[in-house]
């Protein structure tokens, strides 16, 4: 059986796309194609051929960018095609006409209209209507898909009312979970993932400004991209101005191999989103990482946060908005090694016995045995 992933938005290495879904299908199918914006044009790894496009640097030039992918997955000819991004769901239409006996999966990362909602690259006039067309356009189309993947519940049940083929494949972390580890600790707080105003790190960096008055050495890392400009200015003019410099490190986008190892060189992770609606439907990834490599987390008192969290007591639950709530739970657990090592031992039983991508795989491949036969 042939298989062709497609995504206008996202690099070939994607954590979810390539790390997670692609190498577990290639456990079972040999003959898989990975379509996505590339410098190179055609070229294979660990067994996935994998075609390059040009990036779009917009959303516009992403909405044209799908006919050239469409065009070129149609000439792969696969029997299944899993596509990643909105735009998409325009475009693909076009691979049922040319191939009717194809199967389309359409995975769906993130609740869309709540994402139009928020977006700074859409004129805040228009982004009301933006929000209502994506709303009703998506669940329109999306009655057509053979399968719907999602990566949280609550997407899951929007796209419910239209499809009855919708499962969730949680964003778990493939990372092997490991109590013992020889890691020696450079970093006190980590952040993992890319780095906005939304996503907290704002409060996060005033919360390492309260920490410094008792541990002044503190050391903070954020290993991801800045995604946010304006926020970006924000943040570097507060760390100038208290003198942060020496206590905070921004190591900026790195390979996904190296993340873990930033994380292991860590004592404590913070996943503390802002309590916007988009935050809380989607399940951050980086909340299962922190756990997978043996550190406790703080979290956002946020659903799809205290969900998982709370269950295996592996880490404290703040409100996000409030710097002092945040350095307090920091606090706590730098002071207590004891109480760390068991937040953290308490993570890595959870990866172990739930929140692990082994178990999302089994998933994965039952959805795609079902669309062979």
């Amino acid at each position: 059986m042939k298989i062709c992933i497609l995504t206008t938005g996202h690099q070939a290495f994607d954590n979810r796309i390539f790390y997670k879904q692609a190498l577990s299908l290639r456990k079972k199918y040999e003959d898989i194609t990975l379509i996505v914006p590339d410098e190179r044009e055609e070229y294979s790894e660990q067994g996935i051929k994998i075609i390059g496009v040009k990036r779009a640097d917009s959303l516009y030039g992403r909405f044209r960018l799908g006919d050239t992918v469409v065009e070129k997955a149609i000439q792969v000819k696969a029997d299944i095609y899993h596509f990643h991004d909105f735009e998409l769901i325009y475009k693909v239409r076009k691979i049922k006409k040319a191939l009717p006996e194809s199967k389309i999966i359409y995975d769906v990362h993130e609740h869309y209209p709540d994402m139009m909602r928020m977006s700074r690259k859409v004129p805040k006039i228009v982004r009301p209507i933006a929000t209502f067309l994506v709303d009703k356009t998506e669940l329109r189309l999306a009655r057509k898909f053979d399968q719907i993947i999602t990566a949280d519940d609550a997407v899951k049940e929007r796209f419910d009312k239209v499809n009855s083929r919708v499962d969730v494949i949680y964003n778990f972390s493939e990372f092997e979970p490991a109590e013992e580890s020889s890691t020696e600790k450079e970093y006190d707080v980590i952040y993992q993932g890319g780095i906005t105003l939304e996503r907290g790190v704002y409060n996060v960096v005033q919360a390492i400004e309260i920490l410094r008055e008792k541990h002044p050495e503190i050391r903070m890392v954020f290993v991801g991209p800045f995604d946010d400009q304006q926020g970006k200015e924000i943040v570097y003019s507060y760390i100038e101005e208290h003198d942060l410099d020496r206590n905070i490190l921004f190591a900026g986008k790195v390979p996904h191999v190296d993340v873990e190892e930033y994380i292991r060189k860590s004592r404590v992770g913070v996943v503390t989103l802002l309590p916007l609606p988009k935050y809380y439907k989607n399940i951050p990834i980086k909340q299962f990482e922190y756990m997978s490599c043996g550190i406790p987390v703080v979290g956002s008192d946020l659903p799809p946060i205290k969900r998982f969290l709370s269950k295996y007591n592996s880490g404290i639950i703040v409100d996000p908005t409030k710097p002092e709530e945040i350095a307090k739970a920091i606090n706590i657990l730098l002071s207590d090694p004891r109480l760390c090592k068991e937040m953290g031992d308490n993570g890595i039983r959870a990866v172990r016995e739930e929140y692990n991508w082994g178990k999302m795989e089994e998933k994965l491949l039952k959805i795609y045995g079902r669309l062979e036969n």
